[in-house]
């Protein structure tokens, strides 16, 4: 039996890793860093602290793990008011589900960016929960979020 329906964010109702990948890229190249080939492969999941270090020691940025993240969140954010890069059927998907179920986010985005597509997509009201890696110790792919 379906008590509650869980979503995702990132790949289920926004197309958003292509504006990850600029925002994080163009934040390298200013501090004069060096983007890996695999580097959009190994932050995919990651929480916020374990990006933010990730850029901040392995690619070169060069600041405090915790202004990394604020810059990149802060641009995100921005980006995001501009334009949100939602799936086809994203928005249907959430309002069908929504009259029978309760429904949930969990996301390995962190909760100023959840909250910022929410409601500027005018999603919000259908969630009754919102999760950020943020607040668990390990990001995905551990069970922490869920």
């Amino acid at each position: 039996m379906i008590n509650a329906v869980v979503f995702d964010l990132d790949g289920v109702l926004i197309d958003s890793e292509p504006v990850w990948e600029r925002v994080r890229r163009e934040l390298v190249a200013e501090r004069g860093g060096h983007w890996a080939p695999d580097a959009q492969r190994k932050l995919m999941g990651m929480s916020t602290p374990e990006w933010a270090r990730y850029l901040s020691e392995d690619l070169g940025v060069g600041l405090p793990p915790d202004e990394v993240a604020a810059l990149v969140t802060d641009r995100m954010a921005a980006s995001y008011r501009e334009r949100i890069p939602l799936l086809p059927g994203a928005v249907e998907a959430v309002h069908r589900l929504a009259a029978r179920w309760p429904l949930g986010l969990a996301s390995s985005s962190p909760a100023v960016l959840i909250e910022t597509v929410l409601q500027s997509a005018g999603l919000r009201p259908y969630f009754t929960v919102t999760m950020s890696t943020e607040l668990v110790p390990l990001g995905k792919p551990a069970p922490d979020i869920y």
